[in-house]
C-alpha cells in the first residue's frame, strides 16, 4: 500500500485574484464569498464569485484574524492597537481592548455562537519566546483563556461539529506543530494535545490553517512555499508546492500564508500567497499578494463561520 502524499501539479491551480494586493491573511468563506485581510493595505476585503475584489473596510491598526457574528457582521482583530472590532452599519466599533490581556493579538476563529478564539503573539520578536493561552471572548462580553504554553499561536480553525479546535504554533522549536483541543459546552478548551509535528529541518514555521469535513487540516508552510493536508497524528495526504518566481521577485519568494475551503460545493481550496521575504514583512508587510484556487476531493465545512 502506497501512503505517499499526492503531489498536486501547478497546472491544477488557477489565479483568481492578483494586482493591488499585499500580504493576505485571515481567509474565511462566508455568504458565498471569500473574505480576507490585506495587512499591507490595512483593508478587510471580499472576493465575489465573479472574481472582483472589494475593499470592505479600512482598519487603521492593521487587520488580521477575521470571523463572523451570528448575525453575519464581520469581526476583526486589529493588531497594532490590540483591539477586537465589529463592523456594523456605522462602521468599525470596539468590542474589547485586548492590550491588558495579552501582547499583540493576531489570528482568530469565531464559532457558531459568536465566541471568538484569538491567538496572541505573546512576545517581541528577537526575545525569548513566551508560551501563552488563547484569548476567549464570549458573546456576552466575558473574557477567558484556553490552553497553555502555546508558542506564537497563529492559524486557528474549528471542526464542523464544533468539538475540536486546532491552532498552528508558528515558531515552536525544534519541531513546528499543530495543537488540538476539545471544545466543551460553553466554549472552554480541554485535552490539549499534539495534532501533528513537522520535523524536517527546512520547516521553520506554520501559518494559516483550514479544516475540512473529515477533520483533516490544510496547513500553510510559508518559508518553504507549501500547503499540506494533514490528518491528526501527522499523516500528510496532499502537498501543493508554490514555486518561487525568482525572475519577477529576485529578493523574495512565494510565501504560502493561508488556506480555506469554499466555492459552491465547498471543494475549492483558496490559497493566499505573497511574494515577499522575512525582511520585507518586518519592514511593514511589504508584499505582492495573489489568491489561487484548486479543486480538492474532500469538501469543507457547511457552517463557514467555523472554518
Amino acid at each position: 500500500m502506497n501512503n505517499s502524499p499526492r503531489i498536486r501539479s501547478a497546472k491544477d491551480r488557477r489565479i483568481v485574484a492578483e494586482g493591488n494586493l499585499g500580504y493576505l491573511e485571515g481567509a474565511r468563506w462566508h455568504d458565498d464569498a471569500l473574505w480576507f485581510s490585506d495587512m499591507s493595505r490595512r483593508m478587510i476585503c471580499r472576493l465575489s464569485p465573479d472574481g472582483v475584489v472589494e475593499d470592505v473596510a479600512e482598519v487603521a491598526g492593521r487587520p488580521s484574524g477575521l470571523g463572523f457574528a451570528p448575525d453575519g457582521s464581520p469581526l476583526v482583530v486589529s493588531i497594532e492597537d490590540g483591539r477586537l472590532l465589529r463592523l456594523g452599519e456605522n462602521g468599525l466599533e470596539e468590542l474589547v481592548d485586548l492590550n491588558s490581556i495579552a501582547y499583540h493579538p493576531n489570528d482568530m476563529v469565531v464559532d457558531r455562537e459568536g465566541r471568538a478564539y484569538i491567538g496572541p503573539q505573546g512576545y517581541v520578536f528577537g526575545s525569548e519566546p513566551i508560551g501563552v493561552g488563547l484569548i476567549i471572548r464570549h458573546p456576552d462580553g466575558r473574557m477567558d483563556t484556553g490552553g497553555e504554553d502555546l508558542i506564537f499561536p497563529n492559524g486557528i480553525a474549528i471542526s464542523g461539529d464544533g468539538r475540536m479546535l486546532v491552532v498552528a504554533e508558528s515558531f515552536r522549536t525544534p519541531r513546528a506543530r499543530l495543537t488540538a483541543f476539545d471544545v466543551e459546552d460553553g466554549g472552554s478548551l480541554t485535552n490539549q494535545r499534539v495534532f501533528a509535528e513537522f520535523g524536517s529541518p527546512d520547516i521553520e514555521s506554520v501559518d494559516g490553517i483550514g479544516i475540512d469535513s473529515e477533520g483533516a487540516v490544510w496547513t500553510a508552510f510559508p518559508w518553504i512555499g507549501e500547503f499540506r493536508r494533514v490528518r491528526e497524528g501527522g499523516e500528510v495526504t496532499d502537498i501543493i508546492r508554490i514555486e518561487p518566481d525568482t525572475v519577477a521577485y529576485p529578493d523574495g519568494g512565494n510565501f504560502a500564508v493561508d488556506a480555506v475551503l469554499g466555492g459552491p460545493d465547498l471543494r475549492t481550496l483558496f490559497l493566499l500567497i505573497s511574494d515577499t521575504s522575512p525582511e520585507r514583512i518586518v519592514a511593514g508587510f511589504q508584499a505582492e499578494g495573489r489568491i489561487e484556487a484548486i479543486s480538492v476531493d474532500v469538501a469543507g465545512i457547511t457552517d463557514s463561520r467555523t472554518t
